[in-house]
């Protein structure tokens, strides 16, 4: 299941970016990116969060309010919650909504950052957090 989360991942990634090419090993938490040139960036775990939140944004706030979804279980794998804790993310996710979107106007970045505080302020996810 981690590894089709992560090849969905992959693709929404490729299609989304257009005329990018992203090259991933699942296992390393590292991808590395070209985008016309020979140059080529690895990202941390950190920049792939906030790069797939910031691609996926609308996507995230729809599963998010509803506490399902393809987008948010790529989510939950990119942050590395236990399969076992998934569904309780998921209603974290769910419960926190208005915390999280508070406006329309809410990035990527300002959600994640709101996330990072939900989650560290719940003792069932503040032990592994990947947000940083």
């Amino acid at each position: 299941m981690k590894r089709l989360l992560n090849v969905a991942l992959i693709a929404t990634l490729g299609l989304v970016g257009g005329a990018c090419t992203v090259v991933s090993d699942p296992s390393s938490g590292a991808s590395g990116t070209t985008s016309g040139s020979d140059k080529t960036t690895f990202m941390n775990r950190r920049e792939q969060i906030t790069e797939f939140a910031k691609l996926n944004l609308e996507s995230l706030r729809s599963d998010m309010a509803v506490g399902q979804g393809e987008h948010l279980s790529s989510l939950a794998v990119l942050l590395e919650i236990d399969p076992n804790r998934q569904p309780a993310f998921f209603m974290l996710a769910r419960d926190k909504f208005t915390v999280l979107f508070p406006s329309d106007r809410t990035t990527a970045p300002e959600m994640l950052a709101a996330l990072k505080g939900e989650m560290q302020a719940d003792p069932r996810f503040s032990q592994r957090l990947t947000l940083n």
